[in-house]
C-alpha cells in the first residue's frame, strides 16, 4: 500500500472521512503564468458539482506546488503546467506524487501552451495522468468538462478505496470468528 494512503488511512477514521466528504472539492493550479491562473480561478469561481464548491490554491512553480502538496491529503485536482521554471517542471512533479509521495488518488491533468516540450503521445503513455491539454484549447466549456470527469473520478477512487477497507474488516472479523469457533471445537473436545 502507498505511503499516501497509510498516512491517510492512519488518520481517525472519523476525521477521514469528514476530509472525503467535506463541503468543498480541493483544487490546486500550477501554473507560472498569473494570468492563466487568474483566469482558471475566475471561470471556477461559482463551479460546483455533488453539491459542494471548488476551493481554488494556486502555485507559480512546481517548488511552490510541492510545499502545497507535502501539507494536503485531500487535494482531487491538479491544473498542471508543463513548462515553469524547466522544460520538464510539471512532469517532474507528476514523478514526484505518484512516485515520491505515493498519492495515486489525486486526479492530475497537464496544460501546455508548448506542447512540442513534451508530446502527448508519450506524456499519456508515460504519466500517471487524467488528461492532456493545449491551454488554447480550453475553454471555459470544456474546463468545466475536465474538471468534472477528473472528480468524478476521485470521487470513485475515494468509494472504491473505502469499500476495500470495509472489506478487509469484514475479512478480518470473519477470520477471527472462525478462530474462535476453532477455539471452542478444540476446548469443547478436552475432558
Amino acid at each position: 500500500m502507498s505511503d499516501f494512503l497509510n498516512d491517510w488511512l492512519t488518520e481517525d477514521t472519523c476525521e477521514t472521512k469528514e476530509n472525503n466528504h467535506q463541503r468543498v472539492w480541493n483544487v490546486l493550479v500550477v501554473d507560472d503564468e498569473p494570468d492563466i491562473v487568474n483566469v482558471t480561478r475566475l471561470t471556477l469561481n461559482s463551479f460546483t458539482y455533488k453539491n459542494k464548491t471548488l476551493n481554488v490554491q494556486h502555485a507559480y512553480s512546481a517548488s511552490e506546488a510541492i510545499e502545497i502538496i507535502s501539507h494536503s491529503t485531500d487535494l482531487a485536482l491538479i491544473l498542471l503546467d508543463v513548462v515553469m521554471e524547466t522544460d520538464d517542471a510539471g512532469l517532474k512533479l507528476v514523478k514526484w506524487i505518484r512516485n515520491e509521495l505515493g498519492n495515486h488518488m489525486v486526479r492530475i491533468v497537464l496544460r501546455t501552451g508548448q506542447p512540442g516540450y513534451a508530446p502527448e503521445k508519450s506524456v499519456i503513455v508515460d504519466y500517471d495522468i487524467n488528461d492532456y491539454k493545449l491551454k488554447t484549447e480550453l475553454t471555459a466549456e470544456k474546463l468545466f468538462t475536465v474538471v468534472i470527469a477528473s472528480l468524478r473520478a476521485y470521487d470513485s477512487l475515494w468509494s472504491l478505496e473505502e469499500n476495500r477497507i470495509g472489506l478487509m474488516k469484514i475479512l478480518e472479523g470473519t477470520s477471527s470468528l472462525y478462530r474462535i469457533s476453532s477455539l471452542k471445537q478444540f476446548a469443547s473436545g478436552i475432558p
